[in-house]
C-alpha cells in the first residue's frame, strides 16, 4: 500500500493545529475549540469552509489527521478526551513508546494521579494483546 502524500495545503493545516496547541489564548478566552483556533488564521480557511458547506465535505483537519493515522498509527478520533484513563489511553497509547515498553508506564506518574494507573495498565495491556491478534493474522 502507498503511503499517503502531504500537499501544501496539508503542512499548513498541519502547522496551524500544532501552532494552536502551543500558542493560541486558553480555552476559556476564546468561542473556538483551542486546538482549532490557528484555523480561523489558516490561508486556506476559506476554501476549507466551503468545501464543508458548499460540498459536504470532512473540514481539512480531519483528512490530515486520517493521514497521520494511516503514517504513524495515532489515532485522532477529534472528539475531545475524558478524564478516564481507559479513553485516555485508547487514544495515547497506539503508535506510542509504551506499546514497545509497557514497562515504562511507571513514567506517566509524573503526568497523572497515581490511582489512574492501574487503569491504564489494563488499557494498555488490551492494546497490545489486540495488537499482537492483528499482526498475527497478516
Amino acid at each position: 500500500m502507498e503511503s499517503p502524500q502531504f500537499t501544501e495545503m496539508d503542512l499548513h493545516c498541519i502547522a496551524r493545529l500544532v501552532q494552536s496547541s502551543f500558542q493560541a489564548p486558553e480555552q476559556e478566552e476564546i468561542k473556538t475549540v483551542r486546538s482549532l483556533y490557528g484555523c480561523m488564521y489558516c490561508k486556506y480557511a476559506f476554501e476549507c469552509g466551503n468545501a464543508v458547506e458548499q460540498r459536504g465535505e470532512l473540514f481539512h483537519y480531519r483528512k490530515i489527521l486520517r493521514k497521520l493515522e494511516e503514517l504513524t498509527g495515532v489515532r485522532e478520533p477529534y472528539t475531545p478526551s475524558t478524564l478516564e484513563p481507559d479513553d485516555i489511553g485508547r487514544r495515547f497509547f497506539p503508535g506510542s513508546y509504551y506499546m514497545e515498553h509497557p514497562e515504562a508506564l511507571y513514567k506517566l506518574k509524573m503526568v497523572h494521579p497515581e490511582h489512574m494507573m492501574g487503569d491504564f495498565g489494563i488499557c494498555l495491556g488490551k492494546l497490545i494483546a489486540h495488537s499482537k491478534e492483528k499482526s498475527d493474522q497478516k
